[in-house]
């Protein structure tokens, strides 16, 4: 058949990838000799794939001579199209690639405003070193609004109190922290190294998020008594508070970053020593992308270096603290 003659209409448009890679590299090369050669097949064989996607088509995409092979002018109007999809495949073939090496994606990290200000930016920033195309997401939620998100399907990872949980979600213990006395550096307490509970009765007290007095004093067994002077929503409030004078704040190790604002200092409580357990929540019901299991593999790597369990132990070593 002569190449100028035109081609039956088809009833539709089928092309395959092997076709627009056939068609693409003869139009890169200008031989079909030289083509068939960087795809490792025949020149026949090569022939038979352009003349499919010829066929399929409706049109020449090549006008060929005995001497030379040179695009037809739908082909040369074509080939930009062919090559723009071969180009998205070829993009989408090393995304998923990276995806499955835990290489890129979107790791969504819900955990309460104070974990996520005290504990995770040096974490992420270490996380990244090895992982510069995963993109971070924090999310500061209430402690209440953790598991939600999780099982709705707005969070990945989830930091928050150890609890039981539905067999929806999966739990993996990260850190305890001791809880601690807040106070001035300049106030009486400023030498101490550490505190008793019964040193805190009848002392104006800050109380802040989980750490409520009924939950303190459930903890002591009623002795002593410890009363709210003050009981706010968020840690920076209470941390102001103290910084100003009002009185001391009860609060877990953890927040100890942000006690070097106001140049507070921070106590271990002791007799009894009382302890925050954290744990590392994700959902079983949804599959994540595979960063979200290298960041939690991470943390739990990270955590398990505190000494003794306890996380404050890290804070002066978190990569890039």
């Amino acid at each position: 058949m002569n190449s100028s003659e035109p081609l039956a209409r088809p009833r539709s448009i089928d092309v395959s990838l092997r076709q627009l890679r056939a068609f693409a590299t003869v139009a890169q090369l200008g031989s079909f000799v030289e083509a068939s050669r960087a795809l490792h097949v025949t020149p026949a064989a090569l022939s038979i794939v352009v003349a499919e996607l010829e066929a399929s088509l409706g049109f020449r995409v090549f006008d060929r001579t005995t001497r030379r092979v040179r695009l037809s002018g739908p082909g040369e109007q074509y080939l930009p199209f062919a090559e723009r999809i071969l180009a998205d495949v070829e993009g989408a073939r090393r995304w998923a690639s990276d995806l499955r090496d835990q290489k890129t994606g979107v790791v969504r990290m819900a955990t309460s405003q104070v974990v996520t200000w005290a504990l995770m930016p040096p974490l992420f920033a270490a996380f990244r070193q090895s992982r510069p195309d995963v993109r971070l997401e924090p999310m500061d939620l209430g402690v209440d609004e953790i598991f939600p998100a999780l099982e709705q399907g707005r969070a990945d990872i989830g930091i928050t109190l150890s609890t039981s949980v539905g067999p929806a979600l999966r739990a993996t213990p990260a850190f305890d922290s001791r809880v601690h006395v807040v106070c001035r550096s300049d106030g009486r307490w400023g030498r101490r190294k550490s505190l008793r509970w019964s040193e805190l009765a009848g002392e104006p007290l800050v109380f802040t998020g989980i750490d409520t007095p009924a939950r303190i004093n459930a903890e002591l067994g009623g002795t002593p008594v410890l009363e709210a002077a003050w009981q706010v929503a968020h840690t920076g409030t209470a941390l102001a508070l103290v910084a100003s004078g009002f009185g001391s704040a009860i609060c877990a190790g953890y927040v100890r970053p942000m006690t070097n604002i106001h140049n507070l200092r921070m106590l271990p409580m002791t007799h009894p020593v009382v302890v925050r357990s954290m744990s590392i929540y994700t959902s079983r019901a949804r599959t994540g992308v595979p960063a979200v299991e290298a960041m939690r593999e991470f943390l739990q790597s990270q955590f398990s270096r505190a000494r003794g369990g306890f996380v404050e132990s890290l804070l002066p070593k978190l990569p890039g603290a």
